[in-house]
């Protein structure tokens, strides 16, 4: 028969025991709590990484600072928040709408007349906080500002289930016009789908189209330009330096493009990707030759940069927004 002292211990033991498995259990379940997020939370996590991303940059871009300094400023900072970049950092100045990140090497350097559009993308998980600002140097430019903020903001309080996208282009335009300058037409606001910054759906920056029925759960980034120019972006077939691994399968002949296509679709998710990254990575040579024979075979998806006419200066605001029955939820 069993001591009183020996029941005590066999009943603290117990005790012990039991109070293990409470917080084995509950730690399990704050796991799976962890496990389970919402579409919703992976959106707001990138978007708050990419707002902090955006303001800092906002601060930092000064004349005499290298735009490459503000690229690899954007790269570091998604890196230590543990996320990836949805698309590289754009820094489109003056007449350039869209698509300028920093060459390998780049020298630009920002000037104290410029207008610096500052476009960032953050993934998490595939979820895509796309956001972008503008900033000038001098008081000339604050109207070609004012409008395509107030444009975008309008448009993101109006935005709604159950709508069609081409209203908010109705939107947009007639708030830019009434500045005095023109949206850049070809240039829409779009769909984000996990792993897409561009999705099947357009948000238009000017009036006359039905556009698309915007449903629940769809994340968009809204986003539009104001420009002083004729309000057409053309292509500058001679910058090249944003690319994204195309659909499909390509016959390749050299182990630079076979390993260019394997970074691009394992690191990247066949995101849009910095031809920097894939110098750093591989080296300027075997990178040059690998993008070379990719784009030769159609394996590449090329983003040249955009550009208004050579005199205008654009403008552009974006916010990232998540659709939901009682309104949007600004991620970013």
């Amino acid at each position: 028969m069993a001591s009183k002292k020996e029941e005590t211990k066999k009943e603290a033991k117990e005790k012990e025991e039991v109070v293990e498995e409470v917080e084995e259990e509950e730690a399990e379940e704050e796991a799976e709590e962890e496990k389970e997020e919402t579409p919703l939370d992976k959106y707001k996590k990138a978007g708050e990484v990419a707002s902090k991303i955006r303001e800092h940059l906002r601060e930092m871009a000064k004349p005499g600072v290298k735009a490459l300094d503000l690229c690899e400023t954007a790269d570091k900072m998604i890196a230590e928040a543990g996320m990836k970049p949805a698309f590289p950092l754009n820094v489109s100045i003056n007449n350039h709408c869209a698509h300028y990140t920093c060459p390998w090497e780049d020298e630009l350097v920002l000037d104290k007349q410029d207008v610096v559009k500052i476009d960032v993308g953050v993934q998490y998980d595939g979820f895509i906080a796309d956001t972008a600002l503008t900033v000038a140097f001098n008081d000339v430019h604050n109207d070609l500002i004012k409008a395509s903020q107030e444009a975008t903001e309008t448009a993101v309080k109006v935005i709604r289930v159950g709508g069609y996208t081409g209203k908010i282009g109705d939107l947009i335009e007639n708030i830019i016009e009434g500045y005095g300058f023109t949206t850049i037409r070809d240039l829409s606001g779009h769909l984000l789908l996990p792993y897409r910054v561009h999705g099947p759906k357009t948000i238009p920056n000017v009036s006359g189209r039905k556009g698309n029925l915007i449903l629940q759960d769809e994340a968009y980034a809204i986003e539009t330009f104001a420009s002083t120019g004729s309000g057409e972006s053309h292509s500058d077939r001679t910058k090249l330096y944003i690319v994204r691994l195309a659909e499909g399968r390509f016959p390749l002949r050299t182990d630079a493009a076979k390993q260019v296509r394997r970074l691009l679709d394992r690191e990247y998710h066949r995101l849009p990707v910095a031809t920097r990254w894939i110098y750093k990575e591989l080296g300027t040579a075997k990178a040059k030759m690998g993008i070379r024979e990719l784009v030769q075979v159609g394996a590449i998806y090329q983003y040249h940069v955009l550009a208004d006419v050579s005199d205008a200066y654009v403008s552009q605001h974006e916010h990232t927004v998540y659709m939901t029955p009682e309104g949007p939820i600004k991620t970013t």
